[in-house]
């Protein structure tokens, strides 16, 4: 979430709108949110955990989720999925990337 705050002024200068969702409770959200300065949502998909399960990113050993970004273009056809476990840095980098191809930038 980090790097996606580090990259949000370029994000949203494209159109581009940024969410994190978690399986962490309302306050652990609201708490990380603050910490990082968060400009864009963080949501809890706690106790539900549908949209962990809708995306197919549940986590066997419990109500986890595995990291995953989704990018989507404006008309909501999901273009990118990027679900690399090790590199924390993938996920806000390759979004850019993502968003910067779907905008022709």
């Amino acid at each position: 979430m980090e790097g996606f705050q580090r990259h949000y002024r370029e994000l949203k200068a494209m159109n581009a709108h940024v969410v994190g969702v978690s399986s962490d409770t309302w306050a652990t959200q609201g708490a990380f949110a603050r910490e990082i300065g968060a400009d864009f949502p963080l949501l809890s998909d706690w106790p539900s955990y549908r949209t962990i399960a809708t995306f197919g990113v549940e986590r066997e050993q419990g109500p986890t989720a595995m990291r995953a970004t989704f990018v989507f273009d404006a008309d909501g056809v999901l273009r990118t999925v990027i679900d690399d476990q090790g590199d924390m840095e993938a996920h806000p980098d390759g979004a850019l990337e993502a968003v910067k191809a779907i905008a022709g930038a």
